[in-house]
């Protein structure tokens, strides 16, 4: 679907002026209903296959001539006027009741504060979120720190669309803009800058976070000229590949629990997981569940022996 301008007057006719961007767009449509003309300036969705959808309509006659001209003369600055911007009624009441009367007044408050009020809707957040772009502006982030994370996320995600500079090892992980779900699965792990998220490998990552999150963070870490840490060149299927100390040798304490089932068996594995324990290193630290059998328990016994021998190994 696209959204375009359309100019209807006496002397015009009809005259697309091309497509809408943003309010500024819908003000300069005006600056062409100059002298004594009249008319209406229409923003319209367009869809293939369907009729045009009227979505705005700014009527300009004699009466409101020299209204036209001022608007239209003048472009959208954060000192603009809040009641200058043809909002409904009902928001409109809203901001003046509040005390917001320009356009840096409305960008100190979190876009969230505006969709808890009634009376103010899709439409008109939209509206508005395009008018502070146009003068240079935007919503304030939320207070509480973590819905500040994911505003910071997200305007990330929306504003880096190509290659960009490489972000420093300190810098937050919100930084990359990753998908929501991403985000706070390592944020619960405890990933909090961008050196802590390479430090990792797919394999591990896929044990913190979904296959498509994992995909994602991939590819937006490559946006920014990072990766995560190579995997193994061997990584085995069962035991008939390597052999055992050498598979261990290519594991860590953040291996996901899932991928040791060819070490630890089936039931071993669900046991463990549905336990909570997420990666190898929970086996190393925490008692063992009581749920698994004898048999069960001596195989995580002796992995967990031979994983601690092979990391102080590795360590040495």
């Amino acid at each position: 679907m696209e959204r375009w301008i359309l100019l209807v007057s006496a002397e015009l006719a009809y005259q697309v002026l091309g497509p809408y961007i943003s309010e500024l767009d819908r003000l300069h449509a005006l600056g062409r209903l100059n002298e004594n003309q009249s008319g209406n300036v229409l923003v319209l969705d367009v869809e293939r296959g369907k009729y045009p959808a009227i979505r705005c309509v700014t009527t300009r006659g004699r009466s409101g001539m020299q209204n036209a001209r001022t608007e239209s003369s003048a472009a959208i600055s954060p000192d603009t006027r809040i009641d200058e911007l043809h909002l409904k009624p009902k928001a409109l009441r809203i901001f003046l009741d509040n005390g917001l009367k320009t356009l840096r007044d409305l960008a100190a408050l979190p876009e969230a504060g505006l969709w808890a009020q009634h009376g103010i809707g899709q439409v008109t957040v939209e509206k508005l979120r395009s008018i502070l772009h146009s003068a240079g502006l935007r919503f304030a982030p939320p207070p509480d720190p973590v819905a500040r994370l994911h505003w910071e996320n997200r305007q990330r995600r929306a504003d880096v669309l190509k290659p960009a500079a490489s972000v420093p090892g300190d810098a937050a992980i919100s930084a990359l803009g990753l998908l929501p779900a991403a985000l706070t699965a390592a944020t619960r792990r405890g990933v909090k800058t961008v050196s802590d998220l390479v430090s990792y490998t797919p394999l591990e990552l896929a044990g913190v976070m979904s296959r498509r999150a994992v995909r994602d963070t991939v590819e937006r870490l490559t946006l920014f000229g990072r990766s995560l840490q190579p995997e193994s060149p061997r990584r085995p299927n069962g035991f008939g590949l390597i052999e055992r100390s050498e598979y261990l040798d290519s594991l860590s304490v953040r291996t996901p629990v899932k991928e040791l089932r060819p070490l630890l068996g089936k039931r071993a594995t669900s046991a463990l997981r549905a336990a909570g324990f997420e990666a190898a290193g929970d086996i190393l630290s925490r008692s063992l569940p009581e749920r698994l059998s004898e048999r069960d328990r001596a195989r995580v016994d002796r992995f967990a022996l031979e994983l601690r021998t092979s990391l102080e190994t590795r360590r040495a």
